[in-house]
């Protein structure tokens, strides 16, 4: 089964400059993508610009709207996602508690992540 992680990231200036994550970081993720990727787990896996680089396109009352980025409303935002395979959703849960865990250890306690796992429909 392949489930998406969404990986959801405080909407400030350190992502909207594109400021690349700590190198000690990017390291321990490499590590976790090395491990999943030899496991047969990763299918793929991406960062996201900043919402000013984007757009939306919303249906509404039959009219579609563009609005380009960046979302001033957006606290947090999508900042990049996995697309994992599992057995079952136990085991892509725990692939992104390991993630996020991993993230609190080297950014600290103050550190704020959230991640969405959802199962991919075939």
């Amino acid at each position: 089964m392949q489930f998406l992680m969404l990986i959801k990231v405080a909407n400030d200036a350190d992502y909207e400059a594109g400021k690349p994550p700590a190198a000690e970081l990017m390291t321990a993720m490499e590590e976790v993508m090395a491990e999943w990727s030899r496991d047969g787990a990763l299918v793929s896996a991406a960062g996201l610009t900043p919402p000013s680089q984007g757009a939306r396109i919303r249906l509404d009352s039959g009219r579609v709207m563009l609005t380009d980025g960046p979302f001033a409303e957006a606290k947090e935002v999508i900042g990049g996602f996995f697309i994992l395979e599992a057995k079952d959703r136990a085991a892509a849960v725990e692939m992104t508690r390991r993630f996020v865990e991993l993230h609190g250890k080297i950014l600290g306690s103050d550190f704020v992540l959230e991640c969405e796992v959802r199962q991919v429909q075939a």
